[in-house]
């Protein structure tokens, strides 16, 4: 019998067995993001008496879970641990598969994995959309691949994930475009550096930063060091990025005020590789960025798209609409929030 069955089964039976995990699972993901905190402000920030609350504490210390210090309560390693295994068994207890098809169905990607809790505000949603990244792009990895990665909070995360492998032969490893003003270590250039080490890849680097005038990235297109790469850039053919709100993007870029007005004007949601759509998945507006074009976005074999939060869930919506030759990786709070779009 698969763990769907048996959970199913005893959310039938016991369901208050499901409410009391839920409980204590919320109790431990507070304590995570919070400790030391004491029981007090623990009870206050989860709505549950002082007296409820004292009982959860102690319970759980008897199975060691947590540790009260004077400064409040902390989680042990082991309930570290173990927070991190509930949070992946609530894709059977949420019915997160039946999500996943039904977000599949109405963007009509190749493929949709979606990871439970809100990655916005939580860290274990975070990471593990991360670590089902970095799983699923392992899986596509083989020998000869090309592979290019974009920069950001998302794709460093997803790397930081990624479990080391070896023995993938002729792995090339690329940034899939220029650079951002953003700090060192969500620099594209960075991340596909930090994958190479895992992999034990090859890798290069794309000396060019973004919002760069057109005049100026002429000129240094023709270097030949620059050039190499963004010939081989073409040849990608497993591509990982992420998606951003256009506003959102805009503001990272230090945009001028007239991209904000045509952001605004235009109702654009999206950005991606520089390039800026409204809702229904049109290109409105384009940065003078260099790297992975939309072409290439269009026909690279095999596309990881990583975006999560009801914050990204117009952005995740218009980007299918342009192309959905891609797989996405989500989680809980995007998934409901295109469902509801």
């Amino acid at each position: 019998m698969n763990i769907n069955k048996i959970l199913d089964i005893q959310n039938r039976i016991v369901p208050e067995m499901s409410d009391l995990l839920l409980k204590r699972y919320e109790i431990l993901k507070v304590i995570s993001a919070f400790q030391p905190i004491g029981r007090r402000n623990l009870s206050t920030k989860l709505g549950i008496t002082e007296r409820t609350m004292r009982t959860e504490v102690d319970k759980l210390k008897e199975m060691n879970l947590i540790d009260i210090q004077a400064s409040g309560v902390v989680l042990t390693e082991y309930g570290l641990y173990l927070l991190s295994e509930i949070h992946n068994t609530f894709y059977y207890i949420k019915n997160l598969s039946d999500i996943e098809l039904r977000l599949m169905e109405k963007l009509k990607l190749r493929r949709v994995a979606v990871v439970s809790g809100d990655s916005e505000n939580e860290g274990f949603a975070f990471n593990d959309l991360g670590k089902k990244a970095a799983e699923i792009v392992l899986d596509l990895i083989k020998n000869d691949t090309v592979l290019g990665i974009s920069g950001g909070t998302t794709m460093a995360c997803t790397v930081n994930q990624m479990k080391r492998k070896r023995g993938i032969k002729n792995l090339l490893i690329l940034p899939a475009r220029g650079g951002l003003s953003d700090e060192l270590e969500i620099q594209a250039n960075t991340i596909a550096a930090n994958m190479a080490e895992k992999l034990n890849a090859q890798y290069k680097l794309l000396h060019i930063p973004d919002n760069l005038d057109e005049q100026e990235l002429n000129v240094l297109k023709k270097n030949r060091i620059i050039s190499d790469v963004l010939e081989d850039i073409q040849r990608i053919d497993l591509l990982v990025f992420g998606m951003g709100n256009a506003a959102n993007m805009a503001a990272r870029r230090n945009s001028d005020k007239n991209v904000f007005e045509k952001i605004e004007s235009e109702s654009l949601t999206a950005e991606v590789f520089g390039y800026f759509f409204d809702k229904d998945g049109n290109v409105k507006m384009q940065t003078n960025s260099v790297g992975i074009t939309l072409e290439n976005f269009r026909t690279v074999k095999n596309a990881v798209g990583v975006a999560a939060g009801s914050s990204k869930a117009e952005a995740i919506y218009a980007i299918s609409k342009f192309n959905n030759n891609f797989i996405l990786v989500t989680d809980e709070a995007a998934a409901k929030r295109i469902l509801e779009l």
